[in-house]
């Protein structure tokens, strides 16, 4: 049996998809650690798997708090910067740390976030098997599909192929910090630079994000697997909620997830958006701890944190940017969507959501009260977008990710072999 570490930033919505693996990993009888900076132990211990802390010294507990501060205000371009700079940071730590972390822990198998580079070039150092979580739509080079920071939908024409092109070289530039973070390490390890795809495993590579749901890819390694979200739809959730406000009357959800919620201006339009409409409306504003506002109008239940999956079983709709925890949360339930993408992947994920059919978007650089109540009303009137969603929830049910995701890690660690999808 291996002891398998999971290296992730601190982000939630990278953490949450490694801890469901690691426990998988363990059912099965190995060791599973993620590695990480400290604020994220409470949520891994809690996830019931073990813990190794790197960056104490940078990322004490609470680092994570002030980042979200500041950069959940963010939107577009700005908060990509924003997030590849901390992620750098992070490189930097790894370069340190790492080694001492996974060596001296015993750790002989990697599963690595596809951003988190130098785990990638501790693997290749020291010739340690790993595996590519792909926690965000993949990352990999494709000039048929729009790179995930690009609002476009998929299409198969030369000019669309073109203006693909255009776009990932300006992604490659606004990411350069990050990837010369990794190669900067490369060099002082005595190894040759690489380019961004380089750094991903070519054992396998695992995607949260459905085949289904992604853009026809024609440019994907042979060993990138679909395997849906690593969620246990199932599982209890404890945070507490107001369960005996609700009404009855149809419900919606609404959420800017746990990296780009601090616009409170938002969640105001969301309440005014609402308002006039025969819904009840829920608000998670992600922030524990966070101070509720009791002057939105139309009277919303409004909360820190939300029991998400236990709500979006009882939703007629989600709000959200397109982060793809909570996207695919709500596709497990068959729940259809308005997003209201931010930054990173979020528009990705927004094009791809309209070009299946589960729903509308508008930018939050667009967003307005009307705008958004036209979309809500629109989703809601047509029963497409529902029947399109409940299609997604019977896919993703059916799909047993994370079963199917350490199949993939196991066998790729026992043979040490490309691991190749089915055709």
């Amino acid at each position: 049996m291996s002891h398998v570490g999971l290296i992730t930033p601190p982000y939630t919505g990278h953490v949450a998809p490694m801890i469901t693996l690691g426990r998988e990993l363990q059912r099965r009888g190995h060791r599973a650690s993620v590695i990480s900076t400290p604020d994220a132990q409470e949520e891994v211990l809690a996830g019931g798997v073990e813990f190794i802390a790197v960056g104490a010294k940078e990322y004490p507990v609470g680092a994570m708090q002030q980042f979200t501060d500041t950069q959940g205000r963010m939107s577009g371009v700005r908060a990509i910067r924003y997030i590849i700079k901390d992620l750098a940071r992070q490189a930097g730590v790894h370069e340190r740390e790492l080694p001492d972390a996974v060596r001296g822990n015993g750790i002989d198998a990697l599963v690595v976030d596809q951003i988190s580079t130098n785990g990638a070039n501790l693997a290749e150092r020291y010739d340690i098997p790993f595996v590519s979580v792909c926690s965000l739509l993949p990352l990999n080079t494709d000039h048929g599909v729009p790179p995930w920071t690009m609002f476009w939908t998929y299409d198969d024409s030369t000019p669309a192929r073109v203006k693909n092109k255009v776009a990932y070289r300006i992604r490659y530039m606004v990411e350069k910090p990050l990837t010369d973070a990794g190669n900067s390490t490369r060099v002082k390890w005595g190894m040759p630079r690489i380019v961004t795809d380089q750094s991903f495993s070519n054992l396998a590579q695992l995607a949260q994000v459905p085949a289904s749901f992604d853009f026809p890819r024609s440019q994907a390694p042979d060993c990138l697997h679909h395997t849906g979200p690593f969620h246990d739809y199932d599982a209890p959730d404890p945070v507490a909620f107001p369960w005996e406000r609700l009404d009855g009357r149809p419900l919606i959800y609404a959420t800017m997830g746990t990296l780009v919620n601090r616009k409170q201006s938002v969640f105001r339009t969301f309440a005014e958006a609402c308002a006039d409409l025969d819904v009840q409306l829920v608000i998670s504003l992600g922030n524990k701890g966070a101070q509720i506002p009791r002057d939105f109008p139309g009277d919303p239940i409004v909360v820190d944190y939300a029991p998400q999956l236990d709500l979006l079983k009882r939703a007629s709709l989600y709000i959200g940017p397109g982060g793809m925890n909570s996207l695919m949360h709500s596709l497990a339930n068959g729940v259809p969507m308005v997003l209201v993408p931010v930054t990173y992947d979020n528009p990705g994920v927004a094009a791809r959501a309209k070009y299946h059919g589960v729903g509308e978007f508008i930018p939050v650089g667009k967003l307005s009260a009307r705008k958004l109540r036209a979309k809500i009303e629109t989703v809601l009137s047509n029963t497409t977008y529902r029947d399109n969603a409940q299609r997604y929830q019977d896919t993703i049910r059916e799909m047993k990710a994370v079963t199917r995701a350490a199949d993939i890690v196991e066998e790729a660690f026992r043979t040490r072999r490309p691991v190749l999808r089915d055709a």
